[in-house]
């Protein structure tokens, strides 16, 4: 099994870093051309709504200019919300146009959403989200068949529906779903979609999701189905470098976009077992022992360490992350992308490959 290497973008401006939002979405696509230039498998775009550092409202609009900028990359979302783009056909017909102008490139990769505020924002029930996307995944899942089809749901209705254009290869285009529960990933399963697992989720239960997600499938009667994690990676000297070097981006983004009030995150303290809600203000918060259990943090054979013990327990399909947070520049980006190829993709996949050689 080869393991795949993507990056994200949020396309977030830094304005305390001068950054604007046309800036931000034309270095995006420079970045993305160097990704291709590089060997990166994928670029994956998240989605938020009404964030004042204009965080990506619309993934897929997003996706079809990086797919012409990085022309052997594939093309994700992780994750579009689902249940705020109205009618599930609409969802399905704008995946199919960003397939077809992409060459057949897609990845489709969606949740429920988890901030009422985004709801309230379109008028969309936030209490019924869990149906609608039950709902929009039925309805794409009977898009993707090609043929014409009646749908009538709690939220949605559908009469003599058909998917035109179709994708560019017959029947669906890889999913991947967002699941954090058991009822959800038995939802993703259910539906052939693969796991894909936040940046703030600790690896050890990262490790226990996979794991009970290859179970389901099995209970399932399915064949296993991929694995992707989203992570952040800081080079530096030491975790404690890495950690001065980006501390202004990481606060913007995990102290105020990310704050644990917004995301619900707990903390078990190591030393006591007991666990708590967290506060951005919390000092277990984005410490040293905070990240090293979720991040990939320190000089790049560390990181390459990492990577590889992490493997027979994750059993990763695709590793995610952003070269690019707010605030950081172009020519930083590229560097990270450069050093990332180098340094630590080409070593995995070195080490990986001896390893499944040697049984």
């Amino acid at each position: 099994m080869t393991l795949e290497f993507g990056i994200s973008m949020s396309l977030q401006a830094h304005a305390g870093a001068g950054e604007d939002t046309a800036q931000v979405y034309g270095e995006a696509l420079e970045l993305a051309a160097e990704a291709s230039r590089l060997g990166l498998d994928s670029i994956w775009v998240s989605e938020h709504h009404g964030e004042a550092d204009g965080y990506c409202p619309s993934p897929i609009v997003a996706g079809a200019a990086l797919a012409v900028a990085a022309p052997t990359c594939r093309i994700g979302q992780a994750i579009a919300i689902a249940p705020l783009y109205g009618h599930p056909m609409r969802l399905a017909e704008d995946l199919s146009v960003l397939d077809n102008l992409s060459g057949g490139r897609v990845e489709i990769g969606l949740g429920q959403g988890y901030r009422p505020e985004e709801f309230s924002a379109v008028g969309a029930d936030y209490r019924r989200r869990t149906r609608a996307f039950e709902e929009a995944l039925e309805v794409l899942g009977l898009a993707w068949t090609g043929e014409a089809f009646d749908f009538g749901g709690d939220i949605y209705q559908a009469a003599n529906a058909r998917l035109c254009p179709a994708p560019v290869r017959p029947g669906p285009p890889p999913l991947w779903i967002g699941a954090a529960a058991p009822v959800s990933r038995a939802r993703a399963v259910r539906h052939g979609g693969g796991l894909v697992i936040s940046p703030l989720v600790e690896d050890q239960h990262a490790a226990r999701q996979f794991h009970d997600f290859d179970q389901e499938s099995e209970q399932q009667g399915r064949a296993k189905l991929p694995h992707a994690i989203l992570r952040e990676v800081f080079f530096g000297g030491s975790v404690e470098d890495a950690l001065k070097r980006h501390e202004a981006t990481i606060d913007l983004v995990y102290r105020q976009q990310y704050a644990p009030e917004r995301t619900g995150l707990t903390w078990r303290d190591p030393k006591t077992g007991q666990k708590r809600a967290m506060t951005r203000d919390d000092p277990d918060y984005l410490s040293p022992d905070f990240v090293e259990g979720r991040w990939l943090i320190g000089p790049p054979d560390r990181i390459v360490d990492d990577i590889v013990a992490g493997q027979p327990s994750m059993r990763l399909d695709r590793l995610v992350w952003q070269p690019k947070l707010p605030g950081t520049s172009l020519r930083s980006a590229v560097e990270n992308l450069e050093i990332m190829a180098r340094d630590v993709i080409a070593p995995v996949r070195a080490q990986l490959a001896a390893r499944e050689a040697h049984g």
